[in-house]
């Protein structure tokens, strides 16, 4: 008998009676909520692109979340208690029913009521088809997780053992701001940044991330295993507060998924797998979730966070706090008005329109896209600087350069409008990212998007000093040697190696200030030898000439943002719906 044929046999009963039998025959409690319920047809899928954003259309597959099942079972979890709190249309609540032996009670939450509706009719259906399947009780709730109170399931959880198993949404809380979504935590700044962090994305983050947290601290002191699928920066992020929160986490795995392959987008994701215990574990293990071939672990060691904790260790004497500063480059968020090309010996604009301003505010521009060669000596592209400072009044532009000021008035809707509210209260056409370093001679930069940390030597363009977009970071110098050496340092194999040790390869920004700025060249400069400067091809007084440079910087005890960095935030941007 099919669900539709089951439903249509009780139609003669009343509400109440046609719930009791469906709830004795496959422990689904309140079936039909209302005697219009009783229609099959409003079972049907009716999803809008909006819907897809905001609840996640990219549901599990039932054969990966049976997979996913049986390696939690492999890993000996025996659940009493299923608990999914985001369950949408159920894959995990019918692949725990088809794997686990003794499970007595699930509970499913989900906000979007048509996935709730489809779930029911899914296990009325394994029902039918498997009669002598055991029977459990079966709570499912139209709610959303933030609101949902979990006292209410752990009040029933007695000895019993728990497996809370799921995927939550991929999508940030600030997206669903954007969208007005009301399926939003209560207070989204959940990890409490302040100030400019708040302001330049790391007050940002997953839902899945917030959602793993609520869960983690439900099931604290309970005998329980969560197995998440979420993006791979979201148990990054757990981990690294896992030093300041310190949850009950006796162990802590990431199996790495295929998400292409199981749900057709280009995201680093995995499964998270943490058990609950008595120890607070610091580090994860990270297993291929096909082969089960160990890749590495990272997390915390001492007080260090890293990618790779057997490479760090061997490189770790480099650890410590730059003399040097790394510098973001230049933010301005008007690429099409402030970046210009050189054609002809004309600069055209990003609307393809000829620019006639003066040449005295134009500089070559390095973007990430550009750093690929040990040394950089051309660029195709040139922005327009208006400030020395951050803080420099723009005003005199209009008398020293009027074309520039009436190019700039031309498009000050535009800049006007930039969204960031680092522009607020700002001198009108300010940039970000400009200081002194700026303007210096010679500069060793890196990409913050490449997985592989790249580092280039940038001299003068064109006669005047070049800038770097704002994905890059650099070091910079007043003449070429101090430069080369400082080049040649970063792109030996042992710095390379402890970068790599430190880096998160999956994450949007893989390359950011606070790992640039954990590169202690005085440190480094200690252990070099004759021999070890020979291979580097750097000779004795260029190297005399760097470490004294070197050692006249005091070491910053804090770098400030508002002075250049506009560091993107250690949470990227994720794909968004639930996969």
């Amino acid at each position: 008998m099919t669900a539709s044929g089951y439903i249509d046999a009780i139609r003669i009963l009343p509400l109440s009676l046609a719930n009791a039998q469906i709830e004795d025959f496959c422990g689904i409690s309140n079936f039909f909520r209302d005697a219009d319920s009783f229609c099959y047809n409003q079972y049907v899928d009716r999803f809008k692109k909006a819907e897809r954003d905001e609840y996640g259309d990219w549901q599990t597959s039932m054969r990966m979340a049976l997979s996913v099942c049986r390696l939690i079972k492999e890993k000996g979890a025996d659940p009493k208690i299923i608990v999914e709190p985001t369950c949408g249309k159920g894959h995990f609540i019918l692949a725990a029913l088809q794997t686990f032996d003794n499970i007595e009670e699930i509970y499913g939450i989900e906000i979007h009521e048509p996935y709730l509706e489809e779930l029911k009719i899914s296990i009325l259906q394994y029902f039918l088809d498997n009669p002598n399947a055991r029977k459990v009780k079966i709570r499912l709730f139209h709610q959303s997780v933030f609101d949902f109170d979990f006292v209410s399931i752990k009040k029933n959880i007695g000895k019993r053992e728990v497996l809370s198993v799921g995927n939550p949404p991929w999508v940030t809380n600030s997206k669903l701001g954007v969208m007005q979504s009301e399926n939003l935590p209560i207070k989204s700044n959940f990890k409490k940044v302040k100030g400019i962090d708040a302001i330049t994305g790391k007050g940002n983050f997953d839902i899945a991330e917030y959602i793993c947290g609520q869960m983690l601290d439900f099931l604290k002191g309970e005998h329980a295993t969560l197995a998440f699928l979420v993006k791979n920066s979201v148990i990054k992020n757990l981990i690294y507060e896992q030093k300041k929160k310190r949850r009950p986490i006796t162990f802590l795995s990431q199996y790495n998924i295929d998400a292409k392959e199981e749900f057709g987008v280009s995201v680093s994701a995995a499964l998270l797998y943490a058990q609950m215990g008595n120890e607070c574990s610091q580090q994860c293990l990270v297993q291929d979730f096909y082969s089960l071939k160990k890749l590495k672990e990272y997390g915390w060691t001492d007080n260090s966070f890293v990618s790779d904790l057997a490479s760090y260790k061997q490189y770790s004497y480099m650890d410590g706090r730059s003399s040097l500063t790394w510098w973001s480059g230049i933010k301005h968020d008007c690429s099409k008005v402030m970046e210009l090309s050189l054609k002809g010996g004309k600069y055209i604009n990003g609307f393809g329109q000829t620019v006639n301003i003066e040449s005295d505010l134009i500089y070559p521009l390095v973007k990430s896209s550009t750093i690929k060669k040990e040394q950089i000596t051309t660029t195709c592209k040139y922005v327009i600087i208006t400030q020395k400072t951050t803080s420099e009044d723009t005003g005199w532009i209009k008398e020293s350069y009027p074309l520039t000021y009436t190019y700039l008035n031309e498009y000050a809707p535009l800049l006007d409008k930039r969204k960031s509210c680092i522009y607020r209260n700002r001198p009108r056409f300010c940039l970000f990212g400009i200081g002194g370093y700026s303007f210096k001679r010679y500069k060793v930069v890196v990409s913050g998007l490449y997985k592989e940390p790249r580092f280039s030597l940038v001299g003068e363009i064109d006669g005047k000093p070049a800038m770097l977009d704002d994905t890059c970071y650099l070091l910079g110098f007043d003449n070429y040697e101090e430069a080369h050496v400082a080049l040649k340092l970063l792109n030996s194999h042992p710095v390379q190696s402890f970068v790599r040790s430190l880096l998160f390869a999956d994450a949007k920004r893989v390359i950011n200030k606070d790992l640039l700025m954990r590169i202690d060249l005085l440190k480094i400069a200690d252990r070099m030898t004759k021999s070890d400067l020979d291979m580097l091809c750097i000779n004795g007084s260029d190297w005399e000439k760097f470490v004294s440079c070197v050692k006249s910087n005091p070491v910053p005890a804090k770098y400030d943002l508002f002075n250049g960095d506009m560091e993107a935030g250690m949470l990227s941007s994720p794909q968004q719906g639930r996969l």
